[in-house]
């Protein structure tokens, strides 16, 4: 059998210390008892010395947290430590000895002597060192060899894998019909019982859609798709019992016949494979290889399709206020949680005169279309800022919008208002919106109406300008309709958002108890507003 044994041990300096790791050596050292007592004196020797340069000089001294890794195997020791420490170039060329009354320096010397390879990389900010020693035989006689790490790379390879798949934002997310699809459409063409689009996450594989009887998730060390993920060419194995590279994969009644093709990231790495599989093993023609690469194809295309959808998710999210008004007195905060990857709700603040320009609009429909009008809904509105009310700025809009709104055939409710920071008194327009109440501070409500239809349904409409005043300890809540859909979907689902107020301390745990209650379940885009006057008291 052999002798493999592997051991990460995590630790953050302080409090941890060489005295930590050589305990982590002395385990491995007792299960690897053929090992040449030489070979693990200079490992020891080598290993403890890169822990004391990570903990004393990759973060200049200061509290750091690393990763250590340390392999033995037939042919050699390997040890891999991992930071994120500041130091960025290590000089590894014409490492010699200090002289003999040198205190320092002396540490990557000795790890280059007593070893065949001590490598280190610094990749987006994280430094890796390998260090690797090639075990003799008692016998033997120590010669230097050619043996370069054989994890470096890999990990670096498998960390810019990983993150590729995490920024696709494609991972646990609910079946979409789009790759349904290409499923079932697999599985019917070739008559197979299975048809997956897997991806490969750290210790997992999960699929993203399954037409048949294969599971949503397996670990990573049993799935073929890990193996597809290793090279760019299709793997077809048409009778995986037959073959010794792969009978240790095969589930009796599920998996003895395997086609896959590799799914990538837009940068190229290799994230997951569309594959089919079947319980006994068959043949797979050419041409049903090069049926099969037409629809990993068609996967490809919609995991493009929803990179940009992740995109412009991104963009959106930018778009929203990004830091708190400077407003004594004043907590103000908001949430947009759209039902897709971009939604047609959004929230606004900015700073006018002694106060705030708040805004809260709902384009009608979801998706990418709604997402664009939202934006220029919001575009318009901050360039009428200039107006001294905020009736004016909301006609400066429906004057600006009212045609593109009509051809696309959708209108915009709306909220726009501006608060008065000393005083309280705000003066809004409601634009067929009608979602917003005063949660006062002695426990009742003021529900803030609406009086006109919403951008877009009537370009000859003129809205009306009306004002509250926000006593200490009074909130707005200005919501979207799909806030209203976590509850009962009436308008007595503003209520519970007043006894909410009334029990929370601040703005953002309110914001937190939406996001909680949204989680998973919500079929709108749930988008909130909020402005917190302080109590006096």
């Amino acid at each position: 059998m052999p002798e493999i044994v592997s051991r990460t041990l995590r630790l953050s300096s302080p409090p941890d210390t060489v005295d930590t790791v050589q305990d982590l050596l002395a385990t491995i050292w007792a299960q690897t008892p053929r090992l040449d007592p030489a070979d693990r004196m200079a490992a020891e020797l080598s290993i403890v010395e890169l822990t004391a340069n990570v903990i004393e000089h990759a973060n200049r001294g200061q509290a750091i947290r690393f990763t250590l890794t340390v392999v033995v195997s037939d042919d050699r020791i390997e040890a891999t430590a991992t930071d994120e420490g500041s130091v960025e170039h290590v000089d590894l060329s014409d490492r010699s000895m200090p002289d003999q009354w040198s205190e320092r320096g002396r540490g990557l010397p000795i790890m280059q002597a007593l070893n065949d390879s001590v490598e280190h990389r610094r990749v987006d900010g994280v430094n890796y060192w390998t260090v690797v020693r090639a075990r003799r035989s008692p016998s033997s006689k120590r010669g230097r060899k050619v043996m370069p790490s054989i994890s470096i790379s890999g990990v670096i390879d498998e960390m810019a894998r990983q993150r590729a798949l995490e920024d696709m934002g494609i991972l646990d997310t609910a079946p979409e019909e789009r790759f349904d699809r290409v499923t079932r459409l697999a599985r019917q063409l070739f008559g197979v019982e299975t048809a997956a689009v897997n991806f490969i996450d750290g210790d997992r594989q999960w699929a993203k859609s399954v037409s048949g009887a294969g599971p949503v998730e397996m670990t990573r060390e049993a799935s073929m798709c890990t193996v597809t993920i290793q090279s760019n060419e299709p793997l077809v194995v048409a009778d995986m019992t037959a073959d010794p590279r792969y009978s240790g994969k095969v589930v009796p009644g599920l998996l003895a016949f395997y086609a896959g093709f590799p799914l990538y990231a837009p940068g190229g790495e290799r994230i997951g494979a569309f594959c089919v599989y079947d319980s006994t093993p068959r043949h797979f023609s050419v041409r049903e290889t090069e049926m099969l690469r037409d629809l990993a194809g068609w996967v490809q295309q919609e995991l493009t399709v929803s990179q940009e959808l992740s995109r412009a998710s991104e963009v959106q999210q930018g778009l929203l206020p990004q830091q708190l008004l400077s407003m004594p007195g004043w907590q103000i905060g908001g949430v947009c949680i759209p039902a897709r990857a971009v939604g047609g709700d959004f929230y606004d603040w900015y700073p006018v005169g002694e106060g705030a320009a708040l805004t809260l609009a709902d384009a009608m429909g979801k998706g990418i279309g709604a997402s664009i009008i939202a934006a220029t809904v919001r575009a318009v509105l901050r360039s009428a800022a200039r107006f001294a009310d905020v009736a004016g700025a909301i006609d400066a809009a429906s004057a600006a919008l009212t045609i593109d709104l009509n051809n696309a055939g959708v209108f915009v409710t709306a909220f726009h208002a501006r608060l008065d920071m000393d005083s309280g008194e705000l003066s809004y327009v409601d634009a067929g919106h009608g979602l917003s109440i005063i949660a006062r501070a002695d426990g009742s409500s003021e529900r803030l109406r609406s009086h006109a239809p919403p951008l877009g349904v009537d370009p000859e409409t003129e809205w009306p300008l009306q004002t509250a005043i926000l006593e200490p300890g009074d909130t707005l809540i200005v919501v979207s309709d799909g806030v209203l859909d976590l509850y009962d979907g009436s308008l007595r689902s503003l209520d519970n958002l007043v006894a909410l107020a009334l029990l929370a301390k601040d703005p953002w745990e309110i914001i937190e108890a939406i996001r909680a209650r949204a989680r998973g379940t919500s079929s709108d885009d749930v988008t909130m507003l909020i402005a917190r006057r302080d109590d006096a008291r």
